[in-house]
């Protein structure tokens, strides 16, 4: 069984077409890299994943559950996800790593590694620093 299944993702902006039926099929531990050439569509692939970006149609699932897709109210030719609980569900199981990611540049690093453990896992603000200082000593970031 796939644990992550993209299906026949498209996204437009107006007339431009990024992504055209673009899929994706990934097992738990699987680490893939998506390779292409500057403005091929890769990060986009990758937001439309988590809905950081809305593609304009296809599927995604993880295990056996479908990720819950309609149509935007400001706009009927992306798709939302119908319900907030079921993303925040999909986005805690998934990690993902951007070649360039933005921190927020009013926040420490360690601030911006909480965030997400925040308002994602719904950890306390305690926990996720706790948690955040852990992931810091892994990367070495903290002994520079």
């Amino acid at each position: 069984m796939h644990n992550l299944s993209v299906t026949n993702i498209h996204k437009s902006y107006g007339n431009n077409d990024v992504l055209r039926g673009v899929s994706l099929t990934a097992n738990k531990g699987d680490v893939i890299s998506v390779i292409g050439s500057s403005g091929s569509g890769k990060s986009t692939f990758l937001r439309c994943i988590n809905l950081l970006e809305q593609p304009s149609s296809g599927s995604i699932s993880l295990g056996d559950e479908n990720l819950s897709l309609s149509p935007c109210k400001r706009n009927r030719n992306e798709l939302t996800a119908t319900c907030r609980k079921q993303l925040q569900r999909f986005r805690s199981r998934l990690g993902m790593v951007f070649q360039h990611f933005n921190l927020w540049s009013h926040m420490t690093a360690l601030e911006n590694i909480c965030s997400p453990l925040i308002h994602v896992l719904k950890l306390s603000k305690s926990e996720a620093q706790e948690r955040a200082r852990v992931y810091l000593k892994k990367s070495d970031w903290m002994s520079r």
